[in-house]
């Protein structure tokens, strides 16, 4: 007869066969996750990494406003108030634009040096507007003017201390004065176009020729206008230099400089008085060149 097998028997033999299959899987479990740990990279999202770098989220301060550039700003056109100086070896003249259809100009004389003075305006010939002023042969003086109700332009000029006026149409064919609502200037009776729409200070002679421009001062060389420098209050020419009344930082009243082939300050006038519009001349002799500032009431010598 065949053997029968015990139940007990064949349970233990089961019992070791699915002991033996457990170890086995937790061994192979054990290994795969060995592999797999040797074989993770650096981009593994779950490798082991070095602590996270910290930054600070503090909100920033913002950065304080910058202060803007100081710049001085350009002294507007004088206008009806525009000044006008020129010295003779004999007498003084000075001058006031004055608007026409506006305010009156005005010319005055001094024999003294400006101690006193004597109003010669030519109110009789109908004068409105003075556009330029200018001594010549020690005691006589050029205007140019704007005549009558209709403002024509002309030159007059006077040799007898300004008690007569008379108009000279040749003279003024070749004369020098500025043209603001055509934005040019005439010099020796040719017209240039100005470096602004509204150029004054128009100065002219021994063949250099200066303007003030927004605040500027140019120079004329040939047809085109050379810059020399801001914040210029008044300009004179002789013999070839164009020297130049300015505001600067550094002097407390006027600055006064020399343009020829490079800037040289000449002098800082301290008792200047800045509140009004100037007026500045020089005259050329064989000691040199002098130069006269008018500023408020007074005039002011100053060596050149």
């Amino acid at each position: 007869m065949p053997r029968q097998r015990s139940f007990a028997a064949s349970r233990g033999g089961v019992t070791l066969i699915a002991i033996g299959l457990i170890v086995l899987v937790v061994a192979v479990a054990a290994l795969s996750i060995e592999a797999l740990r040797q074989g993770r990279g650096s981009s593994d999202p779950d490798a082991t990494v070095g602590p996270a770098p910290t930054f600070s989220y503090a909100p920033r301060s913002p950065a304080p406003p910058s202060s803007p550039t100081s710049t001085p700003s350009a002294a507007p056109a004088p206008g009806a108030s525009e000044r006008f100086l020129s010295v003779g070896s004999e007498a003084t003249w000075r001058g006031t634009a004055g608007v026409c259809g506006g305010i009156a100009p005005l010319i005055e004389r001094s024999s003294d040096g400006g101690s006193t003075w004597q109003s010669v305006t030519p109110t009789s010939k109908g004068i409105a507007q003075l556009q330029s002023l200018t001594s010549f042969g020690g005691r006589n003086a050029t205007a140019v003017a704007d005549m009558g109700s209709d403002c024509a332009r002309t030159t007059l000029r006077t040799y007898t201390d300004g008690q007569f006026w008379e108009p000279y149409p040749d003279i003024f064919a070749v004369d020098t004065y500025t043209l603001p609502g055509e934005r040019a200037v005439v010099v020796d009776g040719k017209k240039i176009a100005a470096p602004c729409a509204t150029p004054w200070g128009l100065r002219s002679g021994s063949g250099v020729t200066a303007v003030i421009c927004d605040g500027t001062a140019y120079r004329l060389d040939g047809q085109n206008w050379t810059t020399l420098t801001p914040d210029a209050r008044a300009v004179a020419v002789a013999s070839g230099h164009v020297y130049v009344a300015r505001a600067d930082a550094a002097c407390t009243g006027i600055r006064i400089s020399d343009y020829a082939t490079a800037a040289t300050d000449i002098d800082c006038i301290t008792t200047a008085d800045t509140a009004g519009p100037l007026a500045l001349d020089a005259t050329s002799a064989q000691s040199g060149t002098s130069l006269t500032l008018w500023a408020g009431s007074k005039l002011i010598d100053i060596p050149g």
